[in-house]
């Protein structure tokens, strides 16, 4: 060994810098073992092949391992060193005395050699890659790192844990070894996979719900992204580790098994996102090095080597790049264009999702058509999700302006189908496209025709606040070309574009032909521009008027409602009824802002509010939209001394007002402004000019004088005196709304028109009984309201409850009066006032017990009987195909107002859960309906009474299989009619399955009541006609086939219990094996549990039994058998399953068990 390491020349140890050769890449020294070239050189054993292979550019020299050279060295010759340059050293040019050894510039690393492979297979379960991502104790970029030094130790083994890594992600047990990695392809490798992989559950890492899963799916793709960008500087351009990631995950890719294709789609597309960050920064230094090149050129400098090295260096980028580019070529090809097509919606959106990434991020490459047309064609996926995210892809191109003219041809491609998305019904998808649309509209102005811009204008007027909030921008950017001004502008100048701006938003409403919704397009409107805070334009354009364009009367009267609408939002901050705002509070911010905008406009109305009534005073409506603007004011502003005048001449509108008008709607609002005026916060110096009104008094003076002639005449007045006469009660009624009137005994004076109605020769007009009745009704109330203040005498609580009882008897009589608006108003006050004076009313005072009014049975059935009568009614069928779409809905809102008013005293405990039977009855034939009601009203019983919700759940099943499965059987029809049968009993089907919805997903919480239900709907389908000797089947029996609905909602135990109570009813009972027994058959296998008591098909009938086995009472029965020596027979219970019933029966019960055993005994 000395004398071959004497005859060696010189030995040439180097390590090759990054920048030693200028084409050369820049890459980690990879430290492999060399066997062969160091045995030649050197003659080492086996057992000293510890030598490194430095790559260079142009070549490579062969380095020996310092430590173990210095270990050859020292014990063979002391006398001869070596000494290993730093990793800055320039590299020397061969010559005949010194041994250089060169390989290839590219291919894969020295694998690990000859002899025999190592015994380690696969890393430690805690060392692997799978774990460490999994668990997440490291950091991924020193995993990342980890691993590529063991590649370039180890390429064979590295790799092969990364194989490994990519396998288990999938959810796949196998195991990978190196002669699986030794092939050209993998197909070998999944296939065998493929075989070791359980589908028995369609989980896999990727997609498992939980915490810990969705952070490795976080985990697993940030790894894949790191470990590419790390590879950037030494092993991706190897030709060997990307040839290898890529080709498995193609293979995996294209596979059968969903958990390979998903796990091995993601980590591919991650992949072609780390390279795209590759080629990006290549791309980025490629042009500086270029604006560096062209800079050194300008110069002109004779032998400037600086030119030379960043040519050289330009040469390098471009090559890198123009590699990056071939692997994402080949990975789009290969897996994305099969992949985004994918039976799995998520794979879809995957793809689509990480193509945005790549065009937004290296335009250069994947903006162009024959990238963008995928989307385009995915833009028609039935999957919403899909559709959504392929929206989230193109949202962002389209807002950025450099990017517009390279999007007009595909624009001009799908420009119908992303019209026609604004439609979609995912509402989160329909908001994207708007926003897409309206980028579209910006870029290219002439694309869209009318009839696409009417399809986004109706949006404005949408429930979703998000859909309408972006269509209200289109309608800004379209219509009005409204955009954020680039320079400032005089105040004059904005007044004047949003007066113009205004005018055009009134012709845009009125043509909409949707006037009872301003707050709709306000509110879509608000947030996108301060336009509908200009509430001086809109007062000027009111009271001026515009030379350009003056307003007709109708355009008025829509900018009032406009500008009304405005001011309510201003000053809540709350959207329109029916749209949400998932905010759970209001930040600090946002008040301050409603705080602001309320003392802006409470300053500016109220100075110019009169003026404007006074102007608007003969249109009801107007009036009514300006006078709740009072009630948006802060009343605290009327304390400056220069609003008195302004607060005097506002009181003095109201006066005229309630003088002038008889509109019942007005006149409430002008009560609830009058109440905001007479308002605590008003100050006190300036509190005598509202109350100090005779608004009060001379409405009162005229109503008594009226009253007291129609007193006097019998009734008997002449068609103009009935209208004043209307007319004051009106007032009267709408004033005592809001005001305490007790002091002027209206009562007294309002309540004998009531009582008395027969008594006078012409009887009261109906509209005369209904405001009579209201008003009767608000006196009520405020008697109440003094008793609860503690503002009552002695005698107020029994003077207040002979009134209520009266009241209510009067109440009862006119329900049933043959004029429906009479007797519709006499239920909604009835079902208030009892609501009112029911139970809870001692828990406000201990001193109101008195009043509590329970009512009786016949009061029950009389309200039921109304909501019969008026609420489950079918038009349809009374009417013919003919009917008014409007009416209808006035008639299906006015049914609704009937129902909720009886589900309220049901759910309040007024009257029993029995009670609403009738409701739960039409449950399914009015879903459309009244379905939103009565399933509150189930949930509310079911909180309030299990045990009563249950029993009358069962109960509407019965009612409503007696009215049409029993009808149709026992009809006089032919028999081959009687098929309507199965019709007849899907409607109960239909109810049953509602029913069983209404339990919930935790059985434990209604376990009591389920059996009850059980209970009472065997005792139903057997109470008839069960006769022993004949084996003639009850009549009632298909109704178990509704009741087997339900059976799902029972416990193990608890099927047992309902079973036996079963058996008990058909003890002895032959049981036949024709269709007419089929229900009970269903049922009883529904009730079931273990599979031997299982009985698919009945055995053949057994003759009937030889001795008698009816069952006394009190007296257990035996458990069922069909032993020979047993004289009850059940001829639907199986040998096996009927000894195992024994057993089981045997067993100790639990509490619950027991007494619902004992309880079965009992009955």
């Amino acid at each position: 060994l000395h004398t071959n390491i004497l005859s060696v020349p010189k030995i040439v140890l180097v390590k090759m810098s990054n920048s030693s050769s200028p084409s050369t890449r820049p890459m980690r020294l990879a430290k492999q073992g060399a066997y062969e070239t160091m045995s030649n050189v050197l003659g080492l054993s086996r057992s000293h092949h510890k030598v490194s292979q430095s790559v260079s550019g142009n070549g490579s020299s062969i380095s020996v391992n310092p430590r173990a050279l210095d270990e050859i060295l020292d014990s063979n010759n002391p006398s001869v060193s070596t000494a290993t340059p730093s990793r800055s050293q320039k590299r020397k040019s061969p010559n005949d005395s010194e041994v250089v050894f060169t390989t290839p510039k590219r291919g894969r690393p020295a694998g690990r050699g000859r002899g025999r492979p190592p015994n380690r297979q696969v890393l430690d379960k805690e060392a692997s890659l799978y774990f460490l991502v999994k668990e997440g104790k490291a950091a991924l970029i020193q995993v990342a790192d980890d691993w590529i030094e063991h590649y370039q130790k180890d390429a064979d083994l590295a790799v092969m844990d990364l194989i490994q890594f990519f396998i288990s992600s999938t959810g796949c047990k196998g195991v990978v070894t190196l002669n699986d990695i030794r092939t050209d392809d993998f197909s070998q490798l999944i296939r065998k996979m493929t075989e070791d992989f359980d589908e028995d559950s369609g989980d896999y890492p990727i997609i498992i719900a939980g915490l810990q899963w969705k952070k490795f799916r976080r985990n697993f793709c940030d790894f894949v992204k790191t470990l590419i960008k790390q590879c950037q500087y030494s092993v991706i351009y190897d030709q060997y580790l990307m040839d290898i990631i890529i080709s498995l995950l193609t293979g995996l890719a294209d596979s059968q098994v969903r958990a390979f294709r998903h796990t091995a789609t993601l980590a591919a597309m991650k992949v072609m996102t780390a390279l795209v960050e590759i080629a990006v920064r290549l791309s980025q230094s490629l042009a500086s090095v270029s604006k560096q090149f062209e800079t050194e050129r300008t110069k002109q400098r004779k032998g400037n080597q600086r030119i030379e090295a960043l040519m050289q260096k330009k040469h390098e980028y471009s090559e890198n790049k123009d590699e990056i580019i071939n692997m994402l070529d080949y990975i789009f090809k290969s897996v994305f264009v099969h992949r985004y097509r994918d039976t799995v919606p998520e794979i879809r959106s995957l793809c689509v999702t990480e193509l945005g990434e790549w065009i937004l991020n290296f335009p250069e490459h994947f903006l162009d058509d024959s990238h963008l047309k995928y989307v385009g064609w995915t833009l028609y996926d039935k999957v919403g999700e899909v559709r959504l995210r392929c929206l989230q892809t193109l949202l962002p191109l389209y807002q950025e302006e450099q990017f517009a003219p390279r999007l007009e041809l595909f624009t001009n491609k799908f420009k119908v189908r992303l019209v026609s998305m604004v439609l979609d019904k995912e509402n989160e998808t329909a908001v994207l496209a708007v926003k897409l649309v309206t980028c579209m509209q910006r870029h290219f102005p002439a694309l869209l025709v009318a009839r696409d811009n009417e399809m986004v204008y109706e949006l404005i007027y949408s429930v979703h606040r998000g859909l309408a909030l972006a269509a209200g921008e289109f309608l800004l950017q379209q219509l009005f070309n409204v955009k954020t001004p680039g320079r400032t502008r005089s105040q004059q100048e904005c007044k004047a574009t949003n007066k113009s701006v205004i005018r055009d938003l009134v012709q845009f409403h009125k043509e909409s032909k949707l006037h009872e919704h301003a707050a709709y397009l306000v509110d879509s409107l608000y947030d996108s521009h301060d336009l509908l805070k200009d509430w001086t334009a809109m007062t000027e354009l009111l009271l001026h008027g515009d030379d350009k364009q003056p307003l007709d009367r109708e355009d008025e009267s829509m900018l009032i409602d406009i500008m009304a609408c405005s001011v309510k939002e201003a000053a809540t901050g709350e959207p329109p009824i029916a749209r949400s705002v998932n905010k759970k509070y209001v930040t600090q911010k946002e008040h301050k802002q409603v705080q602001d905008d309320q003392a802006r406009l409470t300053e500016h109305f109220a100075e110019h509010l009169p003026v404007l009534l006074q102007k608007f005073t003969a249109n009801p409506r107007d009036l009514e939209n300006l006078l709740t603007i009072v009630q948006r004011f802060n009343i605290e502003v009327y304390g400056a001394t220069h609003y008195l005048n302004h607060l005097n001449a506002l009181v003095k509108c109201l006066e005229e007002i309630f003088e002038r008008h008889a509109d019942e709607e007005l006149l409430g609002t002008c009560s609830r402004t009058y109440e905001c005026l007479c308002s605590e916060k008003l100050p006190v110096h300036v509190r005598p000019l509202v109350i100090g009104s005779t608004l009060i008094d001379l409405t009162m003076l005229k109503l008594r004088q009226e009253i007291q002639q129609f007193n006097t005449v019998d009734g008997a007045l002449d068609e103009e005196d009935v209208v004043t006469l209307i007319t004051s009660m009106r007032r009267i009624e709408a004033l005592h709304q809001c005001h305490d009137l007790s002091k002027w005994d209206v009562w007294d004076l309002i309540f004998p028109i009531v009582k008395q109605r027969d008594d006078y020769a012409v009887p009261p007009n109906p509209e005369m009984m209904r405001l009579s009745m209201k008003t009767c009704y608000w006196s009520l109330l405020w008697a109440l309201k003094a008793i609860t203040d503690g503002q009552s005498f002695e005698d107020s609580i029994p003077k207040l409850k002979q009134q209520f009882q009266q009241f209510c008897t009067c109440c009862r009589e006119l329900m049933e009066s043959p004029v429906n608006e009479t007797a519709e108003t006499a239920y909604l006050i009835l079902c208030d006032l009892l609501l009112i004076f029911g139970w809870s009313l001692p828990e406000r005072n201990e001193e109101l017990t008195a009043l509590v009014f329970e009512v009786d049975q016949s009061l029950e059935d009389q309200l039921e009987q109304f909501v019969r009568r008026k609420v489950f009614v079918d038009d349809a069928a009374q009417a013919g195909d003919v009917t008014d779409e409007e009416a209808e809905i006035v008639k299906t809102h006015r049914r609704r107002i009937y129902l909720a008013a009886f589900c309220k005293l049901v759910v309040f405990g007024v009257v029993t859960v029995a009670s609403a039977v009738h409701i739960f009855k039409n449950y399914v034939t009015f879903q459309s309906d009244f379905g939103d009601i009565i399933r509150v009203l189930l949930n509310k019983c079911r909180e309030s009474d299990k045990m009563g919700w249950a029993k009358t759940m069962v109960r509407a099943l019965c009612a409503l299989y007696q009215e049409t499965v029993v009808r149709v059987i026992f009809s006089e029809l032919d028999p081959e009619n009687r098929d309507k049968i199965s019709d007849a009993i899907y409607v109960v089907h239909e109810l049953a399955k509602r029913f069983a919805m209404s339990f919930g997903s935790d059985p434990t919480k209604t376990r009591e009541s389920i059996v009850t239900l059980h209970r009472e709907g065997i005792d139903f389908a057997c109470a008839a006609d069960l006769n022993t000797a004949t084996g003639k089947a009850p009549r009632d029996l298909p109704f178990l086939e509704a009741l087997n609905e339900l059976s799902n909602k029972l416990l193990k135990q608890d099927k047992r219990i309902v079973l036996n109570y079963l058996n008990r009813h058909f003890n002895g009972v032959r049981v036949g094996v024709d269709g007419e027994w089929q229900p009970l058959i269903t049922y009883r296998n529904s009730l079931v549990e273990s599979e031997d008591e299982t009985a698919l098909m009945p055995p053949p009938p057994l003759p009937p039994p030889l001795v008698s086995t009816a069952v006394n009472k009190g007296q257990v029965p035996p458990p069922l058998s069909l032993t020979p020596s047993m004289n009850v027979s059940s001829p639907f219970v199986p040998v096996a399953a009927s000894s195992f019933l024994t057993r089981r029966t045997a067993r100790t019960a639990t509490t619950v068990d027991t007494l619902m055993e004992v309880d079965f005994e009992e009955e």
